[in-house]
């Protein structure tokens, strides 16, 4: 079982997204995923409750970070993490084997507490125990200042920036629908695929990103 987190403490950064998309995306190949919601809004749940049926099937489970999980059967946990999610206890909840992915926006206030959250998990000493942690650029546009800011920042840290995905509506509309870009027709988030493929690498998944079957998008 593969077990994947998606966490970073500030709100607003694009944890759900990633989350879903990446359930989807496992789905899509006939993995059996688990979505594991531990946010107080149940985004991820919500999304799902209005996924269509045409769509490849994803269990899902809202519970607290501290709430244990019977897994079953799944083959991928997907766990889309609170916002303020303290990581006092965070070697109970990340093994060695599990990979950690960070979205974090390029502006000040987000890679401030994107430093103290990285910091936290480097005192922990999960890094050091086997556990794959890397960074998300999200809605980075290319010709901003704060574009810079984020790459000095990220050379600052020994940990690798994975990707960078475009600011695109692309994400809020399939979001509405239950949806993902894997599974869209290709012609219609082309871009985004592309900015995807360096996550699927490093998540060590050498296939293919042309979902076999797609549902209508409207």
């Amino acid at each position: 079982m593969e077990q994947v987190f998606i966490t970073n403490p500030k709100g607003g950064c694009g944890k759900t997204t990633v989350s879903t998309q990446l359930a989807a995306y496992y789905a899509v190949l006939g993995k059996k995923v688990l979505l594991i919601d531990h946010d107080a809004q149940k985004s991820s749940t919500d999304w799902l409750a209005s996924r269509p049926d045409c769509c490849a099937k994803i269990e899902s489970v809202a519970v607290s970070v501290d709430t244990p999980v019977d897994f079953k059967d799944a083959e991928v946990v997907v766990h889309d993490m609170p916002a303020a999610w303290s990581v006092e206890h965070v070697s109970e909840i990340i093994h060695p084997g599990d990979k950690v992915l960070i979205p974090v926006l390029s502006s000040p206030n987000d890679i401030k507490a994107c430093l103290r959250f990285v910091m936290s998990l480097n005192r922990s000493g999960v890094l050091d125990a086997g556990i794959q942690a890397g960074f998300i650029g999200n809605r980075v546009r290319s010709q901003t200042s704060y574009r810079k800011v984020l790459n000095e920042f990220l050379i600052r840290l020994n940990l690798p920036l994975i990707t960078t995905l475009r600011d695109t509506q692309n994400y809020v509309r399939l979001m509405d629908q239950g949806k993902s870009i894997f599974d869209s027709p290709n012609s219609k988030v082309k871009d985004d695929l592309v900015q995807w493929e360096p996550v699927i690498s490093w998540l060590s998944e050498s296939v293919s990103l042309n979902p076999p079957e797609l549902c209508e998008v409207s």
